[in-house]
């Protein structure tokens, strides 16, 4: 029991440290921080001109830009990692 035990453990380390030296962790996984609304609402765009909405208002910080519905509006958010 112990050596399976070990062994998973081991597993486990291993995934860890490959997806931290691959950068995994930080792509889409890290994207929760809301940095702002962009553009006008309603905003009439897809997330493709949501998100170049939001690099050119907060620059590389953005990883993602969602339209999003609120009280049955469009608005754009930009979401980033810093």
């Amino acid at each position: 029991m112990a050596k399976n035990l070990n062994t998973v453990s081991f597993t486990v380390l291993l995934f860890v440290l490959l997806m931290a030296s691959t950068g995994i962790l930080e792509t889409e996984a890290a994207c929760f921080k809301f940095l702002g609304e962009c553009g006008a609402v309603p905003f009439p765009g897809s997330n493709a001109d949501c998100k170049s909405c939001c690099v050119g208002i907060f620059g590389s910080a953005v990883c993602a830009g969602r339209v999003e519905v609120e009280g049955g509006v469009n608005h754009c958010h930009c979401y980033g990692t810093s």
